[in-house]
Protein backbone atom coordinates (compact mmCIF):
# COMPACT_ATOMS: atom_id res chain seq x y z
CA UNK A 1 0.00 0.00 0.00
CA UNK A 2 1.39 3.41 -0.93
CA UNK A 3 1.79 6.27 1.50
CA UNK A 4 -1.60 7.80 2.30
CA UNK A 5 -2.09 11.57 2.59
CA UNK A 6 -3.19 12.81 5.98
CA UNK A 7 -6.18 15.07 5.49
CA UNK A 8 -5.60 16.83 8.81
CA UNK A 9 -1.91 17.54 8.21
CA UNK A 10 -2.48 21.10 7.01
CA UNK A 11 -4.54 21.94 10.07
CA UNK A 12 -2.11 20.26 12.44
CA UNK A 13 0.91 22.05 10.98
CA UNK A 14 -0.94 25.35 11.05
CA UNK A 15 -1.99 24.86 14.65
CA UNK A 16 1.49 23.88 15.79
CA UNK A 17 2.90 26.97 14.13
CA UNK A 18 0.97 29.34 16.35
CA UNK A 19 0.30 27.27 19.43
CA UNK A 20 3.38 25.29 20.35
CA UNK A 21 5.85 26.90 22.68
CA UNK A 22 8.60 28.87 21.05
CA UNK A 23 7.01 28.53 17.63
CA UNK A 24 6.65 31.66 15.51
CA UNK A 25 3.88 32.52 13.11
CA UNK A 26 4.90 33.87 9.71
CA UNK A 27 2.20 35.33 7.48
CA UNK A 28 3.53 36.45 4.13
CA UNK A 29 2.65 39.97 3.01
CA UNK A 30 1.30 38.72 -0.28
CA UNK A 31 -1.03 36.09 1.17
CA UNK A 32 -2.87 36.59 4.42
CA UNK A 33 -3.29 32.85 4.87
CA UNK A 34 0.25 31.75 4.02
CA UNK A 35 1.95 30.12 6.98
CA UNK A 36 5.34 28.59 7.67
CA UNK A 37 6.48 27.23 10.98
CA UNK A 38 9.41 26.20 13.08
CA UNK A 39 8.76 23.04 14.97
CA UNK A 40 8.87 23.06 18.72
CA UNK A 41 8.20 20.52 21.49
CA UNK A 42 4.69 19.60 22.57
CA UNK A 43 3.03 16.85 24.57
CA UNK A 44 2.40 13.96 22.19
CA UNK A 45 1.33 10.39 23.02
CA UNK A 46 3.90 7.89 24.23
CA UNK A 47 2.22 5.65 26.79
CA UNK A 48 -0.34 8.03 28.28
CA UNK A 49 -3.31 9.55 26.49
CA UNK A 50 -3.04 13.30 26.09
CA UNK A 51 -4.12 15.73 27.28
CA UNK A 52 -3.44 14.53 30.81
CA UNK A 53 -5.40 15.60 33.84
CA UNK A 54 -4.17 18.56 35.86
CA UNK A 55 -3.61 16.21 38.80
CA UNK A 56 -1.41 13.91 36.69
CA UNK A 57 0.83 16.80 35.62
CA UNK A 58 1.16 18.03 39.19
CA UNK A 59 1.99 14.53 40.40
CA UNK A 60 4.72 14.11 37.77
CA UNK A 61 6.53 17.23 38.88
CA UNK A 62 5.75 17.72 42.53
CA UNK A 63 5.51 14.23 44.01
CA UNK A 64 8.83 14.42 45.82
CA UNK A 65 8.08 17.87 47.20
CA UNK A 66 4.47 17.43 48.33
CA UNK A 67 4.39 13.78 49.38
CA UNK A 68 5.19 12.64 52.87
CA UNK A 69 8.34 10.65 53.54
CA UNK A 70 6.27 7.46 53.89
CA UNK A 71 4.52 8.10 50.55
CA UNK A 72 7.82 8.80 48.80
CA UNK A 73 9.33 5.59 50.14
CA UNK A 74 6.37 3.57 48.84
CA UNK A 75 6.58 4.99 45.31
CA UNK A 76 8.84 3.44 42.64
CA UNK A 77 12.03 5.34 41.93
CA UNK A 78 12.20 6.71 38.38
CA UNK A 79 15.56 5.69 36.98
CA UNK A 80 17.02 7.99 34.34
CA UNK A 81 18.62 6.13 31.41
CA UNK A 82 22.35 6.75 31.34
CA UNK A 83 22.37 7.96 27.74
CA UNK A 84 20.23 10.70 26.27
CA UNK A 85 17.70 9.62 23.62
CA UNK A 86 19.17 9.32 20.13
CA UNK A 87 17.71 12.62 18.88
CA UNK A 88 19.60 14.52 21.61
CA UNK A 89 22.94 12.74 21.34
CA UNK A 90 25.63 15.16 20.24
CA UNK A 91 23.44 18.19 20.93
CA UNK A 92 24.75 21.11 22.96
CA UNK A 93 23.40 20.90 26.50
CA UNK A 94 21.32 23.79 27.84
CA UNK A 95 23.13 26.71 29.46
CA UNK A 96 23.37 27.00 33.24
CA UNK A 97 20.45 28.94 34.70
CA UNK A 98 21.03 32.34 36.29
CA UNK A 99 20.55 33.25 39.96
CA UNK A 100 20.73 36.69 41.58
CA UNK A 101 22.56 37.68 44.77
CA UNK A 102 19.54 36.73 46.88
CA UNK A 103 19.53 33.20 45.49
CA UNK A 104 16.40 33.79 43.44
CA UNK A 105 16.02 32.49 39.93
CA UNK A 106 16.50 35.06 37.18
CA UNK A 107 13.61 34.57 34.78
CA UNK A 108 14.87 34.46 31.20
CA UNK A 109 14.80 32.39 28.02
CA UNK A 110 17.42 29.95 29.34
CA UNK A 111 14.76 28.28 31.47
CA UNK A 112 12.49 27.61 28.51
CA UNK A 113 15.44 26.36 26.45
CA UNK A 114 16.28 23.84 29.18
CA UNK A 115 12.69 22.57 29.32
CA UNK A 116 12.35 22.42 25.52
CA UNK A 117 15.66 20.60 25.12
CA UNK A 118 14.39 17.56 26.99
CA UNK A 119 10.75 17.85 25.89
CA UNK A 120 11.85 17.65 22.25
CA UNK A 121 12.43 13.92 22.89
CA UNK A 122 8.71 13.27 23.41
CA UNK A 123 7.90 10.10 21.52
CA UNK A 124 11.31 8.61 22.21
CA UNK A 125 10.87 8.77 25.98
CA UNK A 126 7.83 8.88 28.23
CA UNK A 127 6.89 12.15 29.88
CA UNK A 128 7.75 10.90 33.36
CA UNK A 129 11.33 10.15 32.30
CA UNK A 130 11.62 13.53 30.58
CA UNK A 131 10.33 15.32 33.68
CA UNK A 132 12.80 13.37 35.79
CA UNK A 133 15.63 14.50 33.48
CA UNK A 134 14.53 18.12 33.75
CA UNK A 135 14.26 17.96 37.54
CA UNK A 136 17.67 16.30 37.75
CA UNK A 137 19.14 19.16 35.73
CA UNK A 138 17.46 21.70 38.00
CA UNK A 139 18.50 20.07 41.27
CA UNK A 140 22.08 19.63 40.06
CA UNK A 141 22.56 23.38 39.60
CA UNK A 142 20.04 25.15 41.87
CA UNK A 143 19.17 25.37 45.55
CA UNK A 144 16.22 27.10 47.20
CA UNK A 145 14.68 29.54 46.63
CA UNK A 146 15.70 29.26 42.96
CA UNK A 147 15.04 25.51 42.87
CA UNK A 148 11.46 25.89 44.13
CA UNK A 149 10.86 28.69 41.63
CA UNK A 150 12.12 26.58 38.75
CA UNK A 151 9.95 23.60 39.69
CA UNK A 152 6.88 25.85 39.95
CA UNK A 153 7.60 27.24 36.48
CA UNK A 154 8.09 23.72 35.12
CA UNK A 155 4.69 22.69 36.52
CA UNK A 156 2.96 25.66 34.91
CA UNK A 157 4.81 25.15 31.65
CA UNK A 158 3.71 21.52 31.41
CA UNK A 159 0.14 22.46 32.31
CA UNK A 160 0.23 25.04 29.52
CA UNK A 161 1.54 22.53 26.96
CA UNK A 162 -1.08 20.06 28.11
CA UNK A 163 -3.79 22.67 27.57
CA UNK A 164 -2.43 23.33 24.08
CA UNK A 165 -2.84 19.62 23.33
CA UNK A 166 -6.49 19.87 24.41
CA UNK A 167 -7.06 22.93 22.19
CA UNK A 168 -5.46 21.10 19.29
CA UNK A 169 -7.76 18.12 19.75
CA UNK A 170 -10.80 20.36 19.96
CA UNK A 171 -10.05 22.08 16.67
CA UNK A 172 -9.22 18.84 14.88
CA UNK A 173 -12.55 17.36 15.97
CA UNK A 174 -14.45 20.41 14.69
CA UNK A 175 -12.91 20.21 11.20
CA UNK A 176 -14.35 18.17 8.36
CA UNK A 177 -11.30 16.20 7.06
CA UNK A 178 -12.91 15.96 3.61
CA UNK A 179 -13.41 19.69 3.29
CA UNK A 180 -10.57 21.53 4.97
CA UNK A 181 -9.91 24.15 2.31
CA UNK A 182 -7.86 27.16 3.28
CA UNK A 183 -7.76 27.85 6.97
CA UNK A 184 -9.23 31.32 7.54
CA UNK A 185 -7.27 34.06 9.24
CA UNK A 186 -10.10 34.41 11.75
CA UNK A 187 -9.54 30.81 12.85
CA UNK A 188 -5.83 31.48 13.29
CA UNK A 189 -6.62 34.44 15.51
CA UNK A 190 -9.17 32.45 17.52
CA UNK A 191 -6.71 29.64 18.19
CA UNK A 192 -4.02 32.11 19.19
CA UNK A 193 -6.36 33.81 21.68
CA UNK A 194 -7.09 30.46 23.29
CA UNK A 195 -3.37 29.74 23.54
CA UNK A 196 -2.73 33.14 25.13
CA UNK A 197 -5.48 32.47 27.66
CA UNK A 198 -3.87 29.12 28.49
CA UNK A 199 -0.55 30.83 29.15
CA UNK A 200 -2.14 33.33 31.51
CA UNK A 201 -3.84 30.50 33.41
CA UNK A 202 -0.63 28.65 34.24
CA UNK A 203 2.30 31.08 33.98
CA UNK A 204 3.13 34.36 35.70
CA UNK A 205 3.38 37.48 33.55
CA UNK A 206 7.16 37.77 33.97
CA UNK A 207 7.59 34.18 32.79
CA UNK A 208 5.31 34.80 29.80
CA UNK A 209 7.31 37.90 28.85
CA UNK A 210 10.63 36.04 29.11
CA UNK A 211 9.47 32.95 27.25
CA UNK A 212 7.23 34.46 24.58
CA UNK A 213 7.69 38.24 24.56
CA UNK A 214 9.63 38.65 21.34
CA UNK A 215 7.71 35.93 19.51
CA UNK A 216 4.43 37.57 20.52
CA UNK A 217 5.59 40.93 19.17
CA UNK A 218 6.41 39.28 15.87
CA UNK A 219 3.10 37.44 15.70
CA UNK A 220 1.13 40.60 16.54
CA UNK A 221 2.93 42.45 13.77
CA UNK A 222 2.46 39.73 11.15
CA UNK A 223 -1.20 39.17 12.02
CA UNK A 224 -1.85 42.91 11.77
CA UNK A 225 -0.09 42.95 8.42
CA UNK A 226 -2.17 39.99 7.23
CA UNK A 227 -5.39 41.71 8.28
CA UNK A 228 -4.40 44.83 6.33
CA UNK A 229 -3.70 42.75 3.22
CA UNK A 230 -7.00 40.93 3.59
CA UNK A 231 -9.10 44.06 4.07
CA UNK A 232 -10.88 44.50 0.73
CA UNK A 233 -12.37 47.81 1.86
CA UNK A 234 -8.94 49.47 1.62
CA UNK A 235 -7.45 50.51 -1.70
CA UNK A 236 -3.73 50.20 -2.47
CA UNK A 237 -2.84 53.64 -1.12
CA UNK A 238 -4.78 53.08 2.10
CA UNK A 239 -3.10 49.73 2.64
CA UNK A 240 0.32 51.30 2.18
CA UNK A 241 -0.61 54.01 4.70
CA UNK A 242 -1.83 51.42 7.20
CA UNK A 243 1.39 49.43 6.78
CA UNK A 244 3.45 52.58 7.36
CA UNK A 245 1.57 53.21 10.63
CA UNK A 246 2.14 49.59 11.63
CA UNK A 247 5.88 49.92 10.95
CA UNK A 248 6.03 53.15 12.96
CA UNK A 249 4.70 51.35 16.03
CA UNK A 250 6.73 48.15 15.55
CA UNK A 251 9.78 47.34 17.72
CA UNK A 252 13.13 48.36 16.23
CA UNK A 253 14.48 44.80 16.39
CA UNK A 254 11.56 43.53 14.32
CA UNK A 255 12.01 46.13 11.59
CA UNK A 256 15.74 45.37 11.47
CA UNK A 257 14.94 41.68 11.11
CA UNK A 258 12.52 42.46 8.29
CA UNK A 259 15.13 44.54 6.47
CA UNK A 260 17.71 41.79 6.81
CA UNK A 261 15.21 39.24 5.53
CA UNK A 262 14.35 41.43 2.55
CA UNK A 263 18.04 41.92 1.78
CA UNK A 264 18.64 38.18 1.94
CA UNK A 265 15.63 37.43 -0.27
CA UNK A 266 16.86 39.93 -2.86
CA UNK A 267 20.32 38.35 -2.76
CA UNK A 268 18.89 34.86 -3.24
CA UNK A 269 16.79 35.97 -6.21
CA UNK A 270 19.81 37.58 -7.87
CA UNK A 271 22.01 34.58 -7.04
CA UNK A 272 19.46 32.23 -8.63
CA UNK A 273 19.30 34.43 -11.73
CA UNK A 274 23.08 34.28 -12.08
CA UNK A 275 22.97 30.49 -11.76
CA UNK A 276 20.32 30.25 -14.46
CA UNK A 277 22.45 32.46 -16.71
CA UNK A 278 25.36 30.01 -16.36
CA UNK A 279 27.59 31.96 -13.97
CA UNK A 280 30.69 30.10 -12.81
CA UNK A 281 31.31 29.18 -9.18
CA UNK A 282 33.95 31.91 -8.95
CA UNK A 283 31.49 34.51 -10.24
CA UNK A 284 28.89 33.38 -7.73
CA UNK A 285 31.41 33.62 -4.89
CA UNK A 286 32.42 37.11 -6.03
CA UNK A 287 28.78 38.17 -6.04
CA UNK A 288 28.33 36.89 -2.48
CA UNK A 289 31.47 38.71 -1.29
CA UNK A 290 30.25 41.95 -2.88
CA UNK A 291 26.80 41.67 -1.32
CA UNK A 292 27.82 41.12 2.31
CA UNK A 293 30.60 41.61 4.82
CA UNK A 294 33.36 38.94 4.76
CA UNK A 295 31.99 37.27 7.89
CA UNK A 296 28.43 37.04 6.55
CA UNK A 297 29.66 35.94 3.12
CA UNK A 298 31.66 33.10 4.70
CA UNK A 299 28.63 31.96 6.71
CA UNK A 300 26.44 32.02 3.61
CA UNK A 301 29.01 30.02 1.65
CA UNK A 302 29.12 27.39 4.40
CA UNK A 303 25.32 27.32 4.55
CA UNK A 304 25.03 26.91 0.77
CA UNK A 305 27.48 24.01 0.88
CA UNK A 306 25.47 22.29 3.62
CA UNK A 307 22.26 22.83 1.67
CA UNK A 308 23.78 21.30 -1.43
CA UNK A 309 24.95 18.27 0.56
CA UNK A 310 21.50 17.92 2.12
CA UNK A 311 19.79 18.15 -1.26
CA UNK A 312 22.03 15.46 -2.76
CA UNK A 313 21.26 13.16 0.15
CA UNK A 314 17.54 13.95 -0.03
CA UNK A 315 17.41 13.30 -3.78
CA UNK A 316 19.07 9.90 -3.37
CA UNK A 317 16.63 9.01 -0.60
CA UNK A 318 13.67 10.12 -2.71
CA UNK A 319 14.77 7.81 -5.55
CA UNK A 320 14.87 4.82 -3.19
CA UNK A 321 11.57 5.83 -1.57
CA UNK A 322 9.91 6.00 -5.00
CA UNK A 323 11.00 2.41 -5.68
CA UNK A 324 9.40 1.21 -2.43
CA UNK A 325 6.10 3.05 -2.94
CA UNK A 326 5.92 2.22 -6.65
CA UNK A 327 6.38 -1.49 -5.91
CA UNK A 328 3.48 -1.42 -3.48
CA UNK A 329 1.29 0.43 -5.99
CA UNK A 330 2.20 -2.00 -8.79
CA UNK A 331 1.39 -5.01 -6.64
CA UNK A 332 -1.83 -3.33 -5.46
CA UNK A 333 -1.30 -4.68 -1.97
CA UNK A 334 -3.61 -3.12 0.61
CA UNK A 335 -3.52 -5.70 3.41
CA UNK A 336 -2.09 -4.83 6.79
CA UNK A 337 0.99 -7.06 6.56
CA UNK A 338 2.10 -5.47 3.28
CA UNK A 339 1.51 -2.02 4.72
CA UNK A 340 3.61 -2.83 7.77
CA UNK A 341 6.39 -4.24 5.57
CA UNK A 342 6.41 -1.10 3.44
CA UNK A 343 6.61 1.14 6.50
CA UNK A 344 9.45 -0.98 7.88
CA UNK A 345 11.37 -0.58 4.64
CA UNK A 346 10.83 3.18 4.68
CA UNK A 347 12.00 3.38 8.31
CA UNK A 348 15.16 1.42 7.49
CA UNK A 349 15.79 3.56 4.42
CA UNK A 350 15.63 6.75 6.49
CA UNK A 351 18.11 5.34 9.00
CA UNK A 352 20.57 4.67 6.18
CA UNK A 353 20.52 8.24 4.91
CA UNK A 354 19.74 10.46 7.90
CA UNK A 355 20.55 11.21 11.52
CA UNK A 356 17.76 10.90 14.13
CA UNK A 357 17.18 14.67 13.99
CA UNK A 358 17.09 14.63 10.19
CA UNK A 359 14.62 11.73 10.23
CA UNK A 360 12.11 13.96 12.03
CA UNK A 361 12.50 16.58 9.33
CA UNK A 362 12.23 14.06 6.49
CA UNK A 363 9.16 12.43 8.05
CA UNK A 364 7.45 15.84 8.11
CA UNK A 365 8.49 16.53 4.52
CA UNK A 366 7.18 13.15 3.38
CA UNK A 367 3.86 13.86 5.07
CA UNK A 368 3.54 17.24 3.37
CA UNK A 369 4.46 15.70 0.00
CA UNK A 370 1.83 12.98 0.24
CA UNK A 371 -0.81 15.49 1.30
CA UNK A 372 -0.11 17.51 -1.82
CA UNK A 373 -0.59 14.51 -4.13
Amino acid sequence: MSLKPNALLVVTVLFCGIAIVGGTLFLSEGDANSIAIEPAPTLEPHQDIYPLSTEKINALVNVTRESSAQERDSQPVQVIPLLLPSSLLGSTLPLTLDVNESGELIINKKIQHLFDFYLSAMGEESLDIIVTRIKHSLTSQLVDPALTQSVDILTGYLQYLNEVSAIKQQFEQDIDPENIGEYALENVIQVREMVLDARASYLDSNVIDAFFGQADEYEDYMLSLAMINKNNELDTAEKQSAKAELDAAAPAWLLAQQRNANQLNTYRDQYKTLQEQGASQTELQDFTQQSFSPEVADRLATLDEKRQQWQVKLDEYREQLAVITARATYNNNDNDSDSEQQQLEITQLRKVYFTPQEIKRVSALDGITTTAL
